[in-house]
């Protein structure tokens, strides 16, 4: 007997509202870029904090190792779509 596991739920996906035209719309990636650059920058600033003696040795060494990990997450996924944009282009037409 194989054991159930429970179903996730799909949000429903509510339909993009309408942006100014001289806005640009934020794709998904931007936002993750974003959020590893805030990411970097804390890592970088807890470093600072550290050599200045206003920091922990280990908040700066999880700030670091998060920072670490969310740059080799994003680096897996450029490889990914780098992957898929190489299979796509090599697909016979």
């Amino acid at each position: 007997m194989t054991p159930l596991l429970p179903t996730q739920v799909i949000p429903d996906l509510a339909p993009a509202s309408a942006a100014a035209p001289d806005a640009p719309a934020q794709g998904g990636f931007e936002r993750v870029l974003e959020k590893v650059d805030t990411t970097l920058k804390q890592a970088d600033a807890m470093a600072a904090g550290y050599a200045e003696g206003k920091v922990g040795l280990t908040q700066a060494v999880l700030a670091s190792e998060q920072a670490d990990t969310t740059f080799q997450f994003v680096i897996a996924l450029r490889d990914r779509a780098l992957s898929a944009y190489q299979q796509i282009m090599n697909l016979q037409v």
